[in-house]
């Protein structure tokens, strides 16, 4: 397959900083490949393609790139750093490198599903979206292996940062999740840096000055599980979000609200029963005192998180089921 696109009229530039993921970054750009290929030709030259190698020390991960590269013309860019620069660095380079009016950082391990690239043009090209978040689902072996059912379809759009935020809360710190204006929060990149998070420097900033903000309710984003790990997930999810979120959305208290009670009620649970499994591939030590160190003024951590953390495995794994209904009652008013 061969693309073609005059890339002065591209809309949405798909960046995707990886480094020694040969293996995901293959099936991740197969997907791209063959999403491009399904759109009309008007659509194709919409899009464009960015790869930053962060310097990876094996030999197939260059080949990969290359591969790929040559399916596109004039549409496909890829640069290798010279030295590794850290993966917040190079998830910062790609979204400052793009020129297209919207970026979508893509996970090296993340595939796009049937029709969802489809989707995203046909928001982008028909509204003003300042925030468009994406529907996904965690996959371990078969990316089609798709969780039984999805109860929301179509398009939401949101004119209240409020309730875009409640909508979606911790999940803004998915990358791959999340298409942004590019340009934005260039600022902030110095409180960001180094914190696994980097993506908040412009996501927020967004979602703090934006006026529209979209999810698109069908399952666009499988995303690669039980492949990432490598620091401590209180550390970011809890010290440096709430640190970040308190900065650059201080005059906008409730919004900081919303995405730390987010994180708390819906995030935080399956990994604390994944690490008292032992299973965890994060570099937790103790949970207990960085989750009350970080959430402790917050009464959903006495609710949510303590049980979890104190009672014993049995018991904690059946106080999360009995969770469920009220978790599901506050989703959407986590404020």
């Amino acid at each position: 397959m061969e693309f073609k696109g005059n890339t002065n009229r591209s809309m949405l530039t798909i960046a995707i900083p990886t480094y020694n993921r040969a293996r995901y970054l293959d099936l991740c750009l197969k997907r791209i490949c063959v999403e491009i290929a399904g759109l009309s030709e008007d659509k194709r030259c919409l899009v464009k393609v960015y790869v930053s190698d962060n310097a990876s020390p094996d030999d197939a991960t260059p080949k990969v790139i290359a591969q790929y590269q040559g399916m596109w013309m004039g549409a496909f860019e890829a640069v290798r750093n010279s030295k590794n620069i850290g993966p917040d660095a190079n998830i910062a380079q790609c979204y400052e490198s793009a020129i297209t009016p919207y970026v979508w950082i893509m996970g090296d391990d993340d595939v796009i599903l049937p029709g969802g690239l489809q989707k995203i043009l046909d928001v982008l090209s028909n509204n003003e979206i300042d925030v468009l978040y994406v529907n996904n689902y965690w996959f371990k072996d078969q990316y089609t292996a798709k969780p039984r059912r999805n109860s929301g379809h179509g398009v939401l759009t949101f004119r209240s940062s409020l309730e875009f935020a409640r909508r979606t809360n911790v999940m803004l710190t998915f990358i791959s999740g999340v298409i942004m204006r590019s340009g934005v929060g260039l600022n902030y990149r110095n409180i960001t840096s180094a914190s696994n998070l980097v993506q908040l420097s412009w996501v927020f900033p967004s979602l703090r000055d934006g006026k529209v903000f979209a999810v698109i309710e069908d399952w666009v984003v499988a995303a690669q599980g039980s492949n990432s790990g490598g620091y401590g997930l209180v550390k970011v999810f809890g010290g440096n979000l709430k640190k970040i979120s308190s900065t650059i959305l201080s005059d906008k208290p409730e919004l900081v609200r919303a995405i730390q009670n987010g994180t708390i009620v819906n995030f935080f649970p399956a990994f604390i029963l994944e690490f008292r499994k032992g299973s965890s591939q994060f570099e937790d030590k103790d949970m207990t005192d960085g989750l009350k160190q970080a959430f402790g003024d917050n009464w959903r951590y006495y609710v949510f998180l303590a049980p979890l953390l104190l009672l014993p495995i049995f018991l904690a794994r059946v106080y999360n089921m009995l969770l469920k209904a009220p978790r599901r009652l506050l989703r959407f008013a986590l404020i």
